[in-house]
């Protein structure tokens, strides 16, 4: 009888932990991915390496490079999430807002372009009434099975 409540009072616990670390999904958002392809190998390892002035490319490893949309409807979120590699986001239409690990904001509107880099959860929101268009460019990994990863929400962050 002990071993079972012991092996009971175990799971109940370890299904709490796992419900709080939840990754949080995204809602409302279409994403559109127009295309995902290999960057050709220029550097060692298959990797890149370009440079422009003061911008660089620099990849130790296959690289893949993909071009999406996202149309974020009044109250529509990413959902707590990071990616593999580097996102540039460029804000077409309406205005978004970005939340850090911090719950510290930052509203970007049209014209206006963000960069969202490494295992770092961010959250993007649209808090306005209009809906929202942003195209959005990743640089990742060949090996990248996925171009985002869901995190968890944050303590002490109630955006979602």
């Amino acid at each position: 009888m002990r071993k079972r409540a012991v092996l009971m009072l175990t799971v109940v616990i370890a299904l709490g932990v796992a419900g709080s670390a939840q990754a949080t999904l995204p809602s409302g958002i279409a994403v559109t991915t127009f295309v995902r392809a290999p960057i050709s190998a220029t550097g060692p390892h298959q990797g890149v390496r370009a440079s422009a002035g003061h911008v660089k490319l620099l990849s130790t490893v296959a690289t893949d490079v993909a071009v999406q949309t996202i149309t974020s409807p009044p109250g529509a979120s990413s959902g707590w999430h990071s990616h593999p590699g580097i996102v540039l986001v460029a804000v077409q239409s309406g205005t978004v807002t970005e939340y850090d690990t911090n719950c510290h904001a930052k509203q970007f509107g049209p014209g206006q372009a963000f960069v969202e880099v490494g295992d770092e959860a961010t959250l993007v929101r649209n808090n306005t009434t209009t809906s929202a268009v942003l195209y959005v460019t990743l640089i990742v990994p060949k090996s990248a099975t996925s171009l985002r990863i869901d995190k968890p929400q944050p303590a002490g962050c109630s955006a979602h």
